[in-house]
């Protein structure tokens, strides 16, 4: 072997250890942790994302779902959980720690997400095999590895992450490799206003794209895979307002920018607009369109302040008997319509039932106020015919007269009409003609001499009864001719009703009111009164009335007194005579009468009264002092309900008898005599039933 190919074999064998010996110190920088999803799945009794507490939504307003991300093994805890980071595209994200478990609120409709950690392999486009429900909670369990090799990525990869100021969801980010034309991948910004990826060593070039920002790019080149590489993007804001103000007559118009509709004036964004020049159309019923062109500036509201061209006149239509108006098929009103129309030409009709309309085309000019009269309608017409038997009765037809029988009706407007045929102490008759044009109806009427009379009363369910017959209870029907009836009507606890009454059947309704019979002829009462005149007393009252007889009890408490000096039987010492002082008082009041009432109407009676009193007094001891009393007087009553009343007696007593006492003590005494005659008068109240 030659000295030159023994040099070839060592440089070989030495180039070949180089590289293993470079292979594996590589590899060993490389080692990585990694992960992996054991469960996924809906869990279907939580409703974590529906309740008040922890309930979040999107920007659209719509609940996000919550996935509970975990560890598989209850006893392992998950350190910096919140290290984590999830992609789900173009779907908004936001996560939260609760406990050892971490949270991720994500938008309905999301399907695949990659899972990233520092240290950690990623799990990249993880298929959910589902799509995510609006409010639905998810269980995410995942296992760890010790260690795992990533020699690709160990050789020559590197994680890129571009990180948005301020952090934009949404926002399109292209990349593209140098010295390539197109973008290799095209990515959104999740809700922290991030995207990354895991790419070889090499130079890119980024582009990225969100609403009301400037459009931003850049050049990133990794080289290392000792870490993530973080490029952080600070977006320039592009974006202005727009404020649409009413000066006068622009307020309800419709606003349309670039022909896509916004609102109504007057109009205030309150959403971001793009910097540039924008076409405003304006749209106004009875006004021109009005167009403009208006720019959006940086940090600005750009003010329209749009006067709107009228188009349009004041226009009145009249036309007589109430006929309703049409302006091109739409009614206006009847008889009298005023109001804009629009500039142009219309077709204006008035209509009436059963009869022809009438047309007319009128034109409007802008701001030509005019007033139109309009031809009425012609009315359809036919004839009626109607005869009585007997004749002379006279004719309505829907409610007018028209003369009476025979008579032939001409110029009746077609259609459906009520028609009434009368006559004094005849039943009326009414039907229903129907007319048609240009033909004659025919209408024979018999009116009878008989008809139903309608009985009814206040209150109802009075017997009745008609020249002494009892016909029924109100209300009821009887068929009667015209003439004059003796009519009577009674009704427990009312006043009996009695009436010479005149039935005409043209009129068969026959009513009457009844009044409540307050005052009865057999009732028991008791009450209180009070005595006013020769002997003031006060006490109670009862009594009844069997049909007109009365009989009443009465005891009262009287109000004399009178002082007597007494003279002794014997002498003292020196023949003197002795005197003693005493009181006298009127201790009882009592007595009974007999009386007839008379009824007055429903609330008042009046009865005559006789009676007898006795009237005692005490303090003498020695002899009875009392007398007794005749008494003649009338009872006046007044019923105030169907259970209360006022009473006032006015009554003369005279005397009938009296004991010694009182004999001796009333000729000494005169007031004393008062008390057992003289004039008196009762008020009192009472209860009856």
């Amino acid at each position: 072997m030659s000295q030159q190919s023994l040099k070839r074999k060592w440089t070989l064998c030495l180039l070949l250890c180089w590289g293993i010996m470079a292979t594996y110190a590589q590899k060993d920088l490389e080692r990585l942790h990694k992960f992996t999803i054991t469960e996924f799945y809906q869990d279907q009794q939580a409703t974590t994302a529906t309740s008040e507490e922890y309930k979040q939504v999107d920007g659209s307003g719509s609940l996000m779902a919550i996935i509970k991300f975990m560890s598989a093994d209850p006893t392992v805890k998950i350190d910096n959980i919140e290290a984590f980071m999830f992609n789900f595209g173009n779907m908004m994200h936001k996560t939260v720690v609760h406990g050892d478990e971490l949270w991720v609120y994500v938008q309905k409709n999301a399907r695949t997400v990659t899972i990233s950690r520092d240290g950690y392999a990623p799990i990249k486009k993880y298929d959910l095999k589902t799509t995510i429900k609006e409010g639905a909670t998810y269980v995410m369990k995942i296992t760890f590895d010790k260690v795992t090799w990533n020699v690709e990525r160990s050789l020559n990869k590197q994680f890129l992450q571009l990180q948005l100021e301020p952090g934009l969801s949404n926002a399109v980010v292209t990349l593209t490799r140098e010295g390539e034309r197109e973008p290799m991948e095209t990515s959104t910004t999740d809700a922290t206003g991030s995207v990354a990826w895991n790419l070889e060593f090499g130079t890119y070039f980024y582009g990225i794209k969100v609403p009301n920002y400037v459009e931003a790019s850049g050049r990133v080149k990794l080289t290392t895979s000792d870490s993530t590489y973080v490029e952080k993007v600070k977006l320039t804001p592009n974006f202005g307002y727009l404020e649409i103000q009413d000066p006068g007559n622009a307020s309800g118009a419709k606003v349309f920018v670039d022909n896509k509709e916004m609102g109504t004036v007057p109009y205030k964004s309150d959403t971001k607009w793009d910097c540039g020049t924008y076409q405003l159309l304006l749209v106004k019923d009875l006004y021109k369109s009005h167009t403009e062109e208006f720019t959006i500036k940086q940090g600005e509201t750009t003010v329209i302040k749009p006067v709107l061209e009228s188009n349009f006149a004041e226009t009145t239509l009249t036309v007589e008997g109430g006929a309703d108006i049409y302006i091109d098929g739409i009614r206006k009103g009847a008889g009298r319509w005023a109001g804009p129309l629009k500039a142009g030409t219309y077709l204006v009709e008035c209509r009436k039932a059963n009869h022809r309309k009438t047309q007319k085309e009128i034109h409007v000019e802008v701001d030509v106020a005019s007033t139109i009269t309009l031809d009425p309608p012609i009315p359809i017409t036919g004839f009626l015919s109607v005869n009585s038997t007997p004749v002379g009765a006279q004719i309505k037809i829907d409610g007018k007269d028209y003369g009476v029988t025979p008579k032939i009706i001409q110029d009746l407007l077609i259609g459906q009409h009520k028609v009434e045929v009368s006559m004094a102490n005849r039943k009326p008759e009414v039907r229903e003609v129907n007319i048609v044009e240009g033909k004659e109806e025919t209408l024979n009427v018999e009116l009878s001499s008989t008809a139903k009379i309608s009985f009814s009363s206040t209150p109802s369910g009075a017997g009745v009864l008609i020249d002494g017959t009892l016909e029924g209870t109100t209300p009821f029907t009887k068929e009667m001719a015209s003439g004059t009836y003796d009519i009577r009507a009674r009704y427990y606890g009312y006043r009996p009703f009695h009436r010479k009454m005149y039935i005409d059947v043209a009129n068969p309704t026959v009513h009457f009111k009844m009044a409540r019979q307050l005052m009865k002829k057999n009732t028991f009462y008791f009450g209180a009164d009070g005595q006013f005149g020769a002997l003031t007393a006060v006490g109670g009252t009862m009594g009844f009335y069997a049909g007109n007889v009365n009989i009443e009890a009465f005891y009262m408490k009287g109000f004399g007194k009178e002082t007597v000096y007494w003279n002794s039987t014997g002498n003292d010492t020196e023949g003197a005579a002795h005197w003693a002082e005493e009181e006298l008082e009127v201790k009882t009041v009592a007595g009974g009468k007999f009386g007839y009432g008379f009824i007055l109407g429903t609330r008042f009676r009046v009865t005559p009264q006789i009676g007898c009193t006795y009237v005692g007094v005490s303090g003498n001891k020695e002899t009875s002092v009392y007398a007794l009393s005749g008494t003649v007087g009338v009872r006046l009553e007044a019923a105030c309900t169907s259970h209360f009343g006022i009473s006032l007696t006015p009554e003369y007593a005279f005397k009938l008898a009296e004991a010694d006492g009182y004999k001796l003590l009333s000729s000494v005494l005169p007031s004393m005599k008062d008390w057992s005659e003289g004039f008196n008068c009762k008020v009192g109240v009472y209860f009856f039933f």
